[in-house]
């Protein structure tokens, strides 16, 4: 019995500090959702307008073209009894030429704007993985993972606003950046 009494405490210590010692074992993980940081980012926001701002100039574009096609298939309609076959014949190789000029336009357009995407997406992306990267070793983190890839996780392990504050503090977008002051303004 006297024995026991000295063997307790010791089992209760060495218990204690394998308990602790597993504690420290486990791995920090976490997940975050890159559309809300996409979305909520300064950088995520100027890239959106600057990809919307990209697609309303094509759209103008291409629109101005349709309407030009549209112009001279109304006067074709409207003069087709009054034009002489050769005038007739003329206006008809215009809008051929016209409508394949505007589909030749609107193909080349919708390439470029596939283009502008992709980069903008891989320059986010590598900004973004240079984000979490850093801000992972920094909070001590042994994985963050993309939430689509996890089937689900305890919203304790979600760490995106974090994130969106990390990524806004670490790139900054162009516009934000203050100009240099002029030489000579200093007084």
């Amino acid at each position: 019995m006297n024995r026991m009494k000295r063997v307790l405490p010791v089992l209760m210590l060495l218990l204690a500090a394998g308990t602790v010692a597993l504690a420290q074992d486990a791995p920090k993980i976490a997940v975050f959702d890159p559309q809300r940081v996409s979305e909520e980012t300064a950088e995520g926001s100027r890239i959106q307008a600057r990809l919307t701002a990209f697609r309303n100039q094509k759209q103008n574009e291409l629109t101005a073209m349709q309407t030009a096609v549209t112009a001279l298939q109304d006067q074709l309609t409207a003069q087709a009894l009054s034009l002489s076959p050769e005038r007739k014949q003329a206006l008809e190789i215009e809008i051929q030429k016209k409508a394949l000029d505007f589909q030749s336009t609107q193909e080349s357009a919708a390439r470029e704007m596939q283009i502008e995407i992709n980069s903008a997406q891989n320059r986010f992306q590598e900004q973004l993985l240079t984000v979490v990267e850093r801000f992972g070793q920094e909070e001590g983190f042994d994985l963050i993972l993309d939430q689509s890839l996890v089937a689900w996780a305890a919203p304790t392990l979600d760490v995106t606003t974090a994130l969106v504050d990390r990524f806004n503090e670490m790139v900054k977008s162009p516009e934000a950046t203050p100009a240099p002051a002029e030489a000579g303004s200093g007084q």
